[in-house]
């Protein structure tokens, strides 16, 4: 009894000097002075940062708690003026155990007026960050950092243009430290088009001498983004995606969904799907479009290109190739043009590069298309405008007016350019059965004006053209007039006027040239 006496006497003497032990331990490792000196040194050595902290408080009972104020960090050497990090207040809680290990442990830190400034990487950085791209090791380990209303601040290389400004409204890291892969999850408004993005991933190990190389990967909800705030589109689109690499490049695979994409120029709002491929610069903003499929309406599109910006230019400037294999023309007439209608049916196949400049003014006049297009059995809505056609094609061959005639299609082929809003074509031939059109000019899209001249060669000549009857007996005469390249008959027209009713004319000028 004696001798159990004794090891409990030991006993209870070694597990309360254990405890007295660790608790001067902590005292002594949470004295003020000696954390924010800690603090200090570690975010100065390992984010190679200048640190500026204007206040300090360090509670130790019942549980650690670390206050801070107006935390600032500003990257070695960097020319911007702004911090790269600012906190407002910070508010650090760990228990006991986790101040004693070697890397220092905290259980969570909650952060108030976060700012992260991105600044522009210049050749230097750049240069430095192929020399150093290890990762940085830190003494500290925080279990979970939460913030509320933050903002992430994109700075131009141009500094005459504005800064892009993020709202993350929520973000959440866990497992923090700078040596460490850190899984996060944020939301966040997007400035342009705006909306919210929901996000979840990982970010790190931060790369010290270069943080455009720090790793990040996850996925994205982008939802009700808000297209009206582009000027000259609109609609309202959904994106899902996953994105992995680094900061500086970062590759994204994802798709969109807008039911009601429009454009200003005032046509009908269509459907428009994509799945995309694309790296994106997150210091910058530029996007590189490796692959895009799309779907307007029942119409599918493939392109590549870029989203980039300019020096010395506000905003960003799209460069698109553009194709359509087998498309329908009444999905991009409908898209384009201003009418309950659209102007034509039928099949279309297209090859454009596509230039969007930045600027005030509506895409329609800041849109620029050059390429060469094929329709393929087309006829006109407008059942008087068919009319003519189907008319045009009886007389070119010869048949006479109560002939019964089948429907009537076309093919068309071309090289045009879109400027200004309006589509010019040099040259655009149109094959109707029996007739070859060969016109140059122009479409106005917001006028919706027809402006051609060109000619009609027809199989017959202009005699039996004419219908037969009186009429093409005395026309008989000047067959020989109109008689060229191996065809019945050529002659000069125009095609003027509005596209509800278009006028067509002869150049009787040209004829005898």
């Amino acid at each position: 009894m004696t001798r159990h006496l004794k090891l409990a006497r030991w006993f209870i003497g070694i597990v309360g000097g254990t405890l007295a032990g660790l608790w001067i331990a902590l005292l002594l490792v949470s004295r003020e002075p000696n954390l924010q000196r800690k603090l200090i040194e570690a975010l100065n050595d390992k984010l190679d940062a200048d640190v500026e902290l204007e206040s300090f408080e360090v509670r130790t009972f019942p549980t650690l708690r670390i206050h801070g104020e107006n935390l600032k960090l500003r990257l070695k050497d960097q020319k911007n003026p702004a911090p790269f990090i600012e906190i407002r207040h910070f508010e650090v809680s760990g228990g006991l155990f986790g101040l004693l290990r070697r890397q220092r442990q905290f259980s969570s830190v909650e952060l108030s007026g976060l700012r992260i400034t991105i600044p522009p990487r210049t050749v230097d950085d750049k240069e430095a960050g192929k020399k150093t791209t290890d990762a940085a090791i830190g003494p500290v380990l925080i279990d979970l950092i939460t913030a509320k209303d933050a903002e992430l601040i994109i700075v131009p290389k141009n500094p005459l243009k504005q800064p892009k400004v993020f709202a993350i409204h929520d973000l959440k890291l866990e497992g923090v430290g700078v040596n460490r892969t850190m899984p996060f999850v944020a939301t966040l408004t997007n400035p342009l088009p705006k909306g919210e993005i929901a996000t979840k991933g990982s970010f790190g190990p931060w790369v010290k001498r270069d943080p455009g190389l720090t790793p990040v990967n996850g996925t994205y909800a982008f939802n009700r983004a808000d297209l009206n705030t582009i000027k000259g589109i609109a609609g309202i689109l959904k994106s899902l995606g996953e994105f992995s690499g680094h900061l500086e490049e970062i590759d994204v695979k994802g798709t969109t969904e807008t039911p009601d994409f429009s454009i200003d120029v005032g046509g009908t709002p269509m459907p428009l799907t994509t799945t995309f491929h694309a790296v994106v610069d997150g210091t910058n903003g530029d996007t590189y479009l490796k692959q895009v499929d799309g779907k307007l309406g029942g119409t599918a599109i493939s392109a590549a290109g870029a989203i980039e910006s300019q020096p010395g230019v506000k905003g960003r400037t799209v460069k698109l190739d553009v194709k359509i294999i087998e498309g329908r023309l009444e999905d991009v007439l409908k898209l384009a043009v201003k009418a309950k209608n659209p102007v034509m049916v039928g099949g279309i196949a297209l090859q454009a590069m596509l230039l969007l400049p930045p600027g005030e003014a509506k895409v329609l006049d800041r849109l620029q298309l050059d390429g060469r297009f094929a329709l393929e059995n087309t006829k006109f809505t407008d059942a008087a405008v068919q009319q003519k056609f189907t008319d045009l094609s009886r007389r070119a061959q010869g048949k006479k007016p109560e002939e019964p005639m089948g429907p009537v299609t076309s093919d068309m082929r071309g090289r045009f350019v879109m400027r200004d809003g309006a589509i010019r074509f040099n040259p655009m031939m149109f094959y109707l059965p029996g007739a070859e059109i060969e016109l140059i000019g122009a479409y106005g899209l917001r006028s919706e004006a027809l402006d051609f001249s060109g000619r009609v060669a027809l199989d017959a000549p202009i005699s039996a053209a004419a219908g037969g009857g009186m009429k093409g007996f005395f026309l008989k005469a000047v067959d020989p007039i109109f008689r060229k390249d191996g065809k019945g008959a050529v002659i000069p027209i125009t095609i003027k006027g509005p596209r509800e009713q278009p006028k067509f004319g002869v150049e009787w000028g040209k004829v005898f040239k």
